[in-house]
């Protein structure tokens, strides 16, 4: 919950937001996003058929209408997503440079794009991507979560998996 809230403020998502979520996984991010706008369109591109489902099986629980489900695999996939998002979360392990470009060829002049990633590898592609492309505002963050966690009758505070976020905006 604490990664999505600082991923959603360096999104910055307006009310009437079309959003690209690539590579979301069981959708706790896209779900979220869809839910604090209502006006807005939130479409999520995924290969995995379990996270598909749960999704889909949450989408329907939570009664959300705005959020659009696709089964692929980015690049080829982002195909299937209406085109020039303004908003566009990028959740994968290490990002292809080919995705990046094609991510960043669909984004609205002034869009957003969040990356987030859990390698080092991936935070390197990610800005040198980012740098050749002429990004503005790039903006990178390693955040951890530290959770309570109890043993027996003592608590202590384990850190869960870093993971940077890079958000960057298009210009012109």
């Amino acid at each position: 919950m604490e990664l999505r809230v600082m991923l959603l403020a360096h999104l910055r998502p307006r009310a009437d937001s079309t959003v690209w979520d690539v590579g979301g996984g069981t959708g706790a991010l896209a779900l979220e996003i869809a839910r604090l706008m209502p006006l807005g369109q939130v479409h999520t591109l995924e290969r995995d058929p379990e996270a598909i489902q749960l999704l889909e099986r949450n989408r329907r629980h939570l009664a959300i209408d705005n959020l659009h489900i696709h089964a692929g695999q980015a690049p080829d996939g982002l195909s299937l997503l209406p085109p020039h998002p303004d908003r566009v979360v990028l959740e994968v392990g290490r990002p292809l440079p080919s995705v990046l470009r094609a991510v960043w060829a669909a984004l609205q002049p002034r869009g957003r794009l969040v990356i987030s990633t859990a390698s080092l590898e991936g935070l390197v592609d990610a800005t040198d991507t980012l740098g050749q492309l002429e990004a503005h505002d790039v903006q990178v963050v390693q955040a951890t979560v530290h959770r309570m966690q109890r043993r027996g009758s003592q608590a202590r505070l384990a850190a869960a998996e870093p993971l940077f976020l890079i958000a960057a905006e298009r210009h012109g």
